[in-house]
């Protein structure tokens, strides 16, 4: 184990002997700064390049201020002194340009790397063991030890993992970030010395050759008998030209960028592929596309050389193998989402190294969209996840690992930080506690205790902490309140805690706005906008990605053009990066002190993915009880369902325009969409139909929703706040979602449904806010009044043999939510969905 890092300014005497994915040998000790003045130079040879001379200078200057000495810089020296250098020979091909060496000598410290980035590695690395860390970006983060003398025993030999390593952000940079985002990847070794391209790359074939395009329409994917001429679109890769024009693109941005490690040819996102005759007996969209990819490689390796790559993902439509060998120089991204028919991201991985693919990793640590910087909902939050899956990627193969993340270093930062550790040294994922004890020591200090309890509370893992989300927020401010106590005296740890503050007021904003309606909506969402703007400077939040999305996606809200995302501070009402005074961050926490109450539970919250589900009749015996109802609603609501053979078709009967003087709200509208697996649009959620054909008269119509493949699906109704009927064929399955962060927006009068209580559950947790209502269990018996006005949490016991059984909510008037059993409910159990039961 790792010996404790030193502290404060304090005079240490240190052998180290821990040396993360290196060899440990002895070696000569060496006195750092020195056995007296002046201070042992860091040298750097004239010849260096820039990269090297920058790394030298960014030495020297940490050195200087983590012992309060100058450290001259210089191109030659005599006597001991710190040299920086190139290793012999250079790297062994593109994937060995990161190698390094760091030994103590009687000459000093010799610092060596296969490339100029490889030593500027070492000098980082070198740091980090004298316990500067760069936790997250920007100067808040930044820990500088002080000390006075150490001595440093050191022979260490250092290559990543992982070739190519990325943590970068899906929404780009705005004003404020890039600078603070390039300092914190140089200082945690994050820039891979192999550039892998591996994104949607047929329209930038397409534009390049656009001449050649515009005279070969035929080049074009043949999409329901016509071709589909788009600039984003699919190809028609059983055409020779198709295959030529690419070899043309790969050889033409080669020579126009020399120091390129790859080319891409992955195909466009979303449907949309050929089907002409000749892609078709090519076979499936993973071998036409692995097909076009090994052309290139093959032409390009002939020409350029075997350090030249093509990359490719392994994604939606082609995530499955192929049928035909793959080049080994084109490199696989297994993406860890959009996986078509069920298939396991091991499964791909396996599929795709058995035809003799180069593999790598497409992850998604946070999708602004998915997780809009809240606590807990991003991968890149879970340590757990980060834990187990880098280390596991690396052992089945894979050696490029880029994660699609946002600057929500709110959330997510930890997270960020302990991966940027295990990407490096897949070793580190064992190290977990002492990285994170680490962090809380060198960050928090006297407040560590406190924060632990924070950063426990939101990590992804805790799926349970989450799920009364008042309750989280009461919590965190209780956490960040006592730690803002602990840190007084103390600006750096204050400043670090002040801006977590201001990220949990996001948490608080975003919640309030997604629980709102009409224009109490519009207004909690402008509140939550400009709170993202202004404390962007913090880069807690994605202010720009929730600025440029989140009301695109919301037809309730609007930015008006005069405060849109682009119109300069200047001009823009929405927009102030006045910093928050420490008397704003103390009343915003005394406010969610105030308005957030902790709950104590006698029942586990538990957490069910909607892409987990399935028929209960798949796998139970089903009772025949009497068909409930819960009919008419107003408002925004969704029901979820089933799909296995396919092509099928979802039946609505739907009658809107039930309140006669609101029908001016216009039609019913309805989307059907499609949750996780292969996706046409590219999106966690697809959208595969819509309807807006039945008008508010009062008259039942008939829906028809045509499903073209097997999955779990949504289907969402709106009708402007009128009230609407909907029914269905009996036994098709449909249910309701009855959880605390979605529930149906108003069930009109009594409701009537059931719900299934899986095996080895002992009480039946919910949140009430019913003006009436009874809950029967299994054998027909009234158990619990619902009835709870101003609503409060419930707790119900499960008598020995009524769980793994159906309970009916009967005769409810108001909401209910549930949290101990999955927070779905149906007519009858026909035509319930629950978790699958491996899940």
């Amino acid at each position: 184990m790792r010996p404790p890092w030193f502290k404060n300014r304090l005079c240490w005497w240190l052998v180290l002997i821990w040396l993360p994915g290196g060899a440990v040998l002895a070696s000569d000790p060496v006195v750092l700064p020195g056995t007296g003045p002046p201070s042992m130079p860091v040298v750097v040879p004239h010849e260096s390049g820039e990269v090297l001379k920058a790394a030298g200078v960014s030495l020297a200057g940490q050195l200087e201020r983590i012992f309060s000495r100058s450290f001259p810089v210089a191109e030659e020296s005599p006597g001991v002194a710190i040299r920086l250098g190139l290793l012999e020979g250079g790297p062994r091909g593109a994937m060995e340009r990161e190698r390094y060496s760091i030994q103590s000598t009687s000459r000093g410290i010799e610092i060596e790397g296969s490339t100029e980035l490889a030593v500027r590695h070492a000098v980082w690395d070198l740091l980090y063991r004298l316990g500067y860390r760069q936790f997250f970006p920007g100067q808040t983060w930044e820990i500088v030890p002080h000390l006075d003398r150490i001595t440093l025993d050191l022979d260490v030999k250092e290559s990543p993992d992982y070739a190519s390593r990325r943590i970068w952000y899906g929404y780009g940079f705005w004003d404020h970030n890039r600078e603070a985002y390039g300092d914190w990847v140089e200082k945690n070794r994050m820039e891979g010395g192999f550039r892998l391209n591996t994104g949607h790359a047929y329209g930038q074939l397409i534009r390049s050759r656009q001449a050649e395009f515009d005279a070969h329409p035929e080049y074009y994917a043949l999409v329901g008998g016509e071709r589909r001429v788009h600039p984003e679109a699919k190809l028609c890769v059983g055409n020779p030209g198709v295959r030529g024009a690419a070899i043309a693109y790969a050889l033409d941005y080669f020579a126009k960028n020399p120091g390129s490690d790859s080319v891409s040819a992955d195909p466009s996102d979303g449907g949309g592929w050929c089907e002409c005759q000749d892609c078709l007996r090519i076979g499936t969209p993973s071998t036409r596309a692995t097909l076009l990819a090994n052309t290139v490689a093959e032409a390009v390796t002939a020409k350029l050389g075997k350090d030249h790559y093509v990359g490719m993902y392994a994604y939606n439509y082609h995530s499955d193998p192929p049928a035909i060998p793959v080049h080994p120089n084109v490199v696989i991204s297994a993406a860890t989402g959009f996986i078509k028919g069920g298939a396991t991201i091991e499964g791909i991985l396996s599929g795709w190294a058995e035809k003799g693919a180069t593999l790598g990793i497409r992850e998604y640590y946070s999708v602004n969209t998915w997780d809009r910087d809240l606590p807990g909902a991003a991968r890149g939050g879970n340590l757990g996840y980060l834990a187990r899956t880098i280390p596991d990627f690396h052992k089945r193969g894979a050696r490029f690992l880029s994660a699609e993340s946002s600057d929500n270093w709110g959330p997510n930062g930890l997270g960020y930080y302990f991966a940027s550790r295990v990407m490096w040294d897949a070793g580190e994922a064992s190290r977990r506690d002492v990285i994170v004890e680490d962090f809380l020591e060198k960050a928090f200090g006297p407040a560590r205790e406190p924060m632990r309890e924070f950063y426990r509370r939101i990590d992804g893992e805790n799926e349970a902490a989450r799920l009364v989300f008042d309750d989280l927020l009461a919590r965190l401010y209780r956490c960040l309140d006592e730690a803002r106590g602990l840190a007084a005296g103390d600006p750096e740890i204050l400043a670090r805690v002040d801006a977590l503050v201001l990220w949990v007021r996001h948490a608080e904003l975003f919640d309030r706005y997604r629980r709102a309606n009409g224009p109490e909506r519009q207004e909690a969402f402008e509140e939550m906008i400009r709170h993202a703007y202004r404390m962007r400077g913090t880069f807690m939040v994605h202010s720009l990605a929730l600025y440029r999305d989140v009301d695109s996606r919301d037809r309730a809200v609007a930015i008006p053009a005069e405060a849109r995302w682009q119109v300069a501070e200047a001009e823009n009402l929405w927009k102030s990066s006045e910093p928050f005074s420490s008397g704003e961050i103390g009343e915003i926490l005394g406010s969610g002190l105030a308005n957030h109450v902790a709950v104590d539970l006698d029942f586990e919250p538990i957490a069910v993915e909607d892409t987990s589900l399935v028929p209960a009749g798949r796998f139970m015996p089903l009772p025949d009880f009497p068909a409930g109802s819960a009919e008419a609603g107003r408002g925004e609501r969704s029901w979820y369902t089933v799909v296995g053979k396919v092509p099928a078709t979802l039946e609505l009967r739907v009658t809107g325009g039930l309140i006669e003087h609101y029908r001016d709200r216009g039609h019913v509208k309805i989307g059907l969409w499609k949750l996780g697996g292969a996706s046409a649009t590219g999106e966690d959620e697809t959208l595969v139909a819509e309807d807006a054909t039945v008008p508010p008269d009062g008259e039942e119509h008939r829906v028809l929703l045509e499903v073209a493949e097997p999955g779990v699906y949504r289907i969402d109704l709106d009708d402007g706040r009128d009230l609407t009927r909907v029914t269905w064929p009996d036994g098709q399955v449909m249910s309701w979602k009855m959880a605390l962060d979605e529930y149906p927006n108003l069930i009109s009068g009594r409701w009537t449904l059931y719900a299934w209580v899986p095996p080895g559950i002992r009480r039946i947790g919910l949140y009430s806010a019913a003006a009436a209502g009874e809950l029967i269990n299994p054998d027909g018996e009234k158990c619990f009044d619902l009835t709870a006005e101003g609503g409060k949490f419930l707790s119900i016991e499960v008598p020995e043999g009524m769980d793994g059984r159906f309970w009916k909510f009967q005769a409810v008037s108001g909401r209910v939510s549930l949290l101990s059993i999955p927070p779905y409910l149906a007519r009858k159990p026909s035509e319930l969905v629950v978790p699958a039961p491996d899940r």
